[in-house]
């Protein structure tokens, strides 16, 4: 496999290679480094490429489409579900949150502020009920633990034992 890639010239001190959400190759490179080297490094990374290209070109072909009324159904449900399983999943973890949020975040399924404020997309009710729990215990923990320490992960795995396979099973 050829493999066509921009490169960006910047004040850096090391090359470094990206395959974006729709199979775009972007090598970073200091100034100053030849096309040579740049093609060198690449072809080092040649298998690396290939396994992520092909993946994120079969990422893209699955990728849903939605249409306003999908949206609008999935911003519905998210506004009636979510709420009821915050309340529930902060109770038993004996956490408090403020604000929450429904937004239409596409890379991102929750969040949770330093202020405590939780967001969730809507696309996230697209997923199974089990995943769902998953990231409002997963953003609800942020509330204990603002990182992704081991203490994070052990606090987590209190309420959803087996949320490794459940990430897995959801990529």
């Amino acid at each position: 496999m050829v493999f066509e890639y921009e490169v960006i010239y910047s004040s850096r001190k090391s090359l470094a290679i990206q395959v974006d959400s729709d199979g775009r190759i972007t090598v970073r490179a200091p100034y100053g480094v030849s096309q040579k080297v740049i093609d060198r490094f690449v072809l080092d990374k040649k298998e690396w490429l290939e396994k992520t290209v092909t993946a994120q070109m079969i990422k893209l072909k699955n990728r849903k489409i939605y249409t306003s009324e999908d949206v609008e159904r999935l911003r519905s449900l998210a506004e009636e579900v979510l709420p009821k399983k915050i309340e529930f999943y902060s109770e038993l973890m004996g956490v408090k949150h403020n604000k929450v949020k429904i937004n239409s975040a596409k890379k991102r399924y929750g969040s949770c502020s330093a202020d405590n404020n939780l967001n969730f997309s809507l696309y996230l009710m697209d997923k199974d009920d089990e995943f769902i729990n998953y990231v409002v215990i997963h953003e609800l923990a942020h509330i204990k633990h603002h990182n992704h320490s081991k203490d994070f992960y052990n606090f987590v795995s209190m309420f959803i034992p087996d949320y490794k396979n459940i990430i897995r099973e959801n990529r």
